[in-house]
């Protein structure tokens, strides 16, 4: 009778050791182009705006490098894009903006949007959701297209505001 006991013990504890089926291995690659698909759309340039955004190289590759973002396959592709962007957004808080963009509302937006790439980073150094923080840093790149149609379609001047 105690063979049978610890015969069936033994069957027991080996059938719960035994791992849980997988269903199959998960493809990353697969769910990051799902989650980076969903990209809002960009707001469109105002014509004047683009005129003096077209002669400002470093937001040129700004725009040129958020546009591949679309393209990105996995993890390592987006680690190396990320890497391609905080380099430029570093070279855009050096550099001056172009005379009618150097306001604090361009620049403040600048600085919202490092902080969205910043969140990126993590969600993919952490290997966490994509769709928040991806969505977080394409709306701060709208707000500040949206800031750039604003200002050049500002025609009130300070001199107005002067005679109070």
């Amino acid at each position: 009778m105690t063979k049978f006991v610890f015969f069936g013990l033994c069957l027991l504890i080996l059938g719960s050791c035994r791992s849980p089926e997988q269903s199959g291995p998960e493809d990353s690659s697969t769910v990051l182009e799902a989650e980076i698909k969903t990209l809002p759309d960009l707001v469109q340039l105002d014509p004047r705006a683009r005129e003096v955004l077209d002669a400002w190289p470093q937001y040129m590759s700004l725009e040129d490098r958020l546009s591949a973002l679309r393209d990105v396959r996995n993890q390592e592709q987006l680690e190396l894009l990320l890497e391609e962007l905080n380099q430029i957004c570093e070279q855009l808080e050096k550099n001056a903006f172009p005379l009618p963009f150097e306001k604090p509302s361009v620049r403040s937006r600048q600085k919202v949007l490092r902080t969205c790439l910043g969140k990126l980073e993590a969600a993919n150094y952490y290997r966490q959701d994509y769709q928040e923080p991806v969505s977080e840093l394409m709306d701060a790149y709208n707000a500040m297209r949206q800031q750039f149609n604003v200002i050049v379609r500002n025609n009130l001047t300070p001199d107005l505001f002067e005679d109070d």
